[in-house]
């Protein structure tokens, strides 16, 4: 019997992490980054090509991916997010459940507000092997430590539900900064690099940035089913070429 073909990706769910607060942040240490990286100094580190570094509008934290190839799929994913009570599912996510200062005791009628969330965005990792790798992220660094579980259960609800994508493996939230993939030419798909198959050893790399902070204290304010694809939307200030932003069907604001 013939394998299955895999089916065609079309949404994704994510926590953004571009707000008015935290793009000055972004925009400066992406700014900083890509200069660096793409003329290095040392001719032992690799010049990353410029496409290949992800533009500041792009950053986000994937829960995981959708093919909804019909208006019917995607109009009911978009439902099921609007339903989901999500200040419920972020006061589920804090163990234990954070103390209150309110003179009277929490009750069903009375729940306590749930804590907003907040990500620092730090160092420099590969969820491949560092010595061959085709892209690096920054790791969000747990100052609210119901993110993770917050967001597997999205991903448990938004799978049980039929719209994601089932993976079995643990979720491992990440933004990435560097993916050589878009370095491949739009016309023959091939890698514009000289670099064919897009992997370089980013050992180096890794260790040079591990103690960087590339945003700090960013407030996640919404959750997002977006479209694939980044999309131009201008031109992108100091390097970088233009920003890109993903598609938003449809998203729920945090509390």
């Amino acid at each position: 019997m013939p394998p299955k073909p895999k089916p065609q990706l079309t949404h994704f769910l994510l926590l953004p992490l571009v707000t008015p607060t935290s793009r000055p942040q972004l925009q400066s240490s992406l700014q900083r980054f890509f200069a660096e990286v793409t003329t290095p100094n040392d001719s032992r580190d690799p010049a990353l090509p410029a496409k290949a570094i992800r533009p500041v509008g792009a950053i986000h934290l994937t829960i995981g991916v959708m093919s909804l190839p019909t208006p019917d799929r995607l109009a009911a994913a978009c439902t099921y997010l609007q339903s989901l009570d999500i200040p419920t599912m972020l006061r589920a996510a804090c163990d234990p459940p954070p103390a209150t200062l309110s003179p009277d005791p929490p009750t069903a009628s009375n729940p306590p507000p749930p804590q907003p969330l907040l990500t620092t965005l730090s160092g420099l990792h590969t969820l491949r092997p560092p010595t061959s790798t085709s892209s690096l992220h920054a790791s969000p660094t747990p100052s609210s430590p119901h993110l993770l579980p917050f967001a597997t259960a999205l991903r448990a609800a938004f799978t049980a539900a039929g719209f994601l994508i089932p993976d079995s493996r643990p979720l491992t939230l990440h933004a990435t900064l560097v993916n050589t993939i878009y370095a491949r030419s739009a016309k023959s798909g091939k890698n514009r690099w000289t670099k064919g198959s897009g992997r370089f050893d980013a050992t180096r790399l890794i260790e040079r940035y591990k103690d960087v902070e590339w945003a700090r204290d960013v407030r996640i304010e919404k959750v997002a089913v977006c479209e694939m694809g980044a999309r131009v939307v201008g031109v992108e200030e100091g390097g970088g070429g233009v920003d890109q932003v993903y598609r938003e069907v449809a998203s729920v604001e945090l509390p």
